[in-house]
């Protein structure tokens, strides 16, 4: 478009605008229309129909760029034609809530764009990740291409895409990570690289690590942040366009559900050693990512479900962007979609982070499941909250076997990450030290069909309760599709529990969830206020009763010997009838033990036991009427020989001592 012809006066089209617009000329009066192929919005679809023919020109960024130009100049004619100010800001309000509407969750962007575009005197430059989510790494897979997105003055100036095994791999190594060298120890593996440099779960300290290492090849580059895309996110892209055809990929239909093997048909010809796909092997995704790119931008309602796309990916944390530019970075850490690990003194929270190093595509055939027990004791910590103990059980199982595309022996490291200050009962075998979290680590080794459980034990911190109120994260690791995670809760007894979320029953709750995004959960003890309740009463030996609650009782109330009374029932010897008095009483716990004086040993007698004002710790009285309950001299080893010793007639007590005349 001549740029010339703009001014104040009546713009006059020039000759390349008016053969530019004969191509889009309404057809003459009878005249046949090229045939146009089936598609999703029929006859609608303006796509399909620049497409409908040999002849149809090919609709490409310049043609978009000259359209746009020519619809701009025709709507700034009309607008100078009419010279109404009314009418300029309805229609620049009208542009704006077009922009507002189309971009959804986004609309935070709307007044970020400057920032983020480098309007109007700056310019921007921003690293793009493509992580292999089926090689799992902290956040979100190995890094196999690389991009560099560019603005300048508010407009998009160009990506590049790059292989990791390229230019940037030309530096001098580092020392890895301990765990990373012991996982990749092999006579071929050189050292550190920005590849691997995604070795921490939090991706704002990733972030800086990754620059750090970019910039060892390229000195002179400032970095403004990084944009990490998986695996999974480019298939649930590519299945809004399936089937693809490229011609890089020998003319096979790309879907979402053979891309993995495509793609990793191109990875075994490099790990073949083919030279051509090795000095090539930036292209293995550019092309893919390349087209999906033109056909999104093409037409705006498909740049709507994009976003939409977008935005479940960022909360799935398929998708996550860090920031070196404050608005942007808190914009984003504010819905979570920085890949930033959870705050460690805003409550509980159980983070589950795996690394696969050396156990090629595994993670496609790994299924891990977690279970958190929290166990509330009756037990107060210094504010008077209950002290409560969590128990991790993580469950790993490979579920491929030999002869799968990219399965064989699984090896990697573990990370179960929790609240700082937390008391290990039972830790792992790795110890890391963090500033924002304790670390469980471990060391994973898996053949396939194999499984591994592991359990970690630990006292929380007092933090976990705010307000009487506990306060719960489970975080999804970037990567990760959806983990299965159940969470069951253990009051103490006679309590329960308050949470909306979970299945609640008694004193025990449970919560369970396919982890595909990070859940918040909080729930709270439920007052006790039941009184206690009888379990099982037996005579514990001659003269001593016990009796077992569910709970706690309390011991004041519990000593006092009014509160009982034993009474024999003659029922098993009827002929002896024992005079029973309460002498004591103590409670240990849930057990009631009462002391009595008085009682014989009769096999099979049966008493009565009388109880009032038995009370638990909370002061939970029982019915103010008496309880009654039974005991018998059963099993008692005192009764028994006795028992035996009198039921013998011609054996007596003491009969050595005796006289001879009185034993005749």
């Amino acid at each position: 478009m001549d740029y010339r012809h703009y001014g104040r006066s009546t713009y006059k089209p020039t000759s390349r605008d008016n053969q530019e617009d004969a191509s889009s000329e309404l057809p003459v009066e009878g005249q046949a229309l090229p045939p146009t192929p089936p598609s999703r919005l029929g006859s609608r679809d303006p796509f399909n129909q620049a497409h409908s023919s040999k002849t149809a020109p090919k609709l490409t960024f310049q043609a978009i760029q000259s359209h746009s130009a020519r619809l701009v100049t025709r709507l700034w004619t009309w607008v100078k034609t009419h010279r109404s100010p009314k009418v300029l800001l309805a229609l620049l309000g009208l542009f704006f809530f077009g922009i507002w509407f189309f971009l959804g969750e986004f609309r935070f962007m709307f007044w970020r764009a400057p920032s983020f575009t480098g309007f109007p005197f700056s310019s921007r430059n921003y690293l793009i990740l493509f992580q292999n989510n089926y090689e799992l790494r902290p956040t979100g897979g190995f890094i196999s291409t690389y991009g560099e997105l560019t603005f300048a003055h508010g407009f998009y100036t160009g990506l590049t895409l790059h292989d990791v095994y390229g230019e940037i791999d030309d530096h001098a190594r580092e020392a890895a990570p301990l765990v990373v060298s012991t996982l990749l120890e092999d006579p071929n593996y050189q050292g550190h690289s920005f590849r691997d440099a995604n070795f921490d779960p939090d991706f704002r300290i990733t972030k800086d690590e990754l620059i750090r290492f970019y910039t060892l090849t390229h000195p002179e580059a400032e970095v403004d942040g990084i944009l990490a895309v998986d695996f999974h996110f480019l298939e649930q892209w590519l299945k809004a366009y399936e089937p693809l055809v490229l011609e890089q990929y020998e003319s096979k239909p790309l879907t979402s559900d053979n891309l993995f093997e495509v793609l990793s048909a191109q990875v075994s010809d490099v790990d073949r050693h083919s030279l051509e796909v090795l000095s090539q092997r930036k292209d293995i995704q550019k092309p893919l990512v390349t087209t999906l790119i033109k056909k999104t931008l093409i037409f705006p309602w498909r740049i709507t479900a994009f976003l939409d796309l977008m935005a479940q990916n960022f909360r799935e944390k398929h998708l996550l962007a860090t920031f070196n530019l404050k608005g942007l970075q808190n914009s984003f850490h504010y819905r979570a979609w920085d890949g930033a690990l959870p705050q460690s003194d805003a409550g509980d929270f159980l983070a589950i982070n795996l690394a696969n190093y050396g156990g090629m595509k595994g993670d496609r055939y790994l299924k891990k499941d977690v279970q958190l027990e929290l166990e509330a004791s009756s037990e107060r910590d210094i504010l008077s909250n209950p002290i409560v103990k969590a128990k991790v059980t993580v469950t790993l199982s490979h579920e491929g076997f030999y002869d799968a595309p990219f399965s064989g022996d699984y090896a990697g490291y573990l990370r179960v990450m929790i609240p700082r200050g937390s008391k290990i009962l039972k830790g792992g075998s790795v110890s890391e030290n963090r500033s924002d979290s304790e670390v469980l680590g471990e060391i994973v080794r898996l053949k396939p069909g194999e499984t591994m459980q592991l359990t970690y034990e630990y006292e929380l911190p007092e933090y976990v309760w705010q307000n009487g109120v506990y306060t719960l994260h489970l975080h999804k690791q970037p990567g990760t599709e959806a983990d299965q995670v159940r969470v069951v809760l253990h009051a103490p007894v006679g309590m329960s529990w308050i949470a909306p979320e979970f299945d609640v029953r008694e004193s025990t709750a449970f919560y369970d969830v396919d982890l595909a995004t990070d859940v918040n959960l909080s729930f709270e003890l439920k007052s006790d206020t039941a009184a206690p309740r009888l379990l099982s009463n037996e005579l514990t030996a001659l003269n001593e009763i016990t009796v077992e609650f569910n709970e706690p009782l309390q011991s004041q109330g519990a000593a006092l010997v009014s509160n009982y009374q034993v009474i024999d029932l003659n029922q098993g010897n009827p002929n002896v009838t024992d005079s029973v008095t309460v002498i004591g009483a103590r409670a240990e716990g849930r057990f009631l033990i009462i002391t009595t004086e008085g009682m014989t040993a009769q096999p099979e007698e049966f008493y009565e036991v009388v109880l009032v004002n038995i009370a638990d710790r909370q002061g939970n009285v029982q019915s103010p009427e008496a309880r009654t309950v039974t005991v018998v001299q059963r099993g008692l080893p005192e009764v028994e020989t006795n028992s035996d010793i009198n039921s013998n007639p011609e054996i007596l007590p003491n009969s050595e001592a005796l006289p001879e005349e009185e034993l005749l």
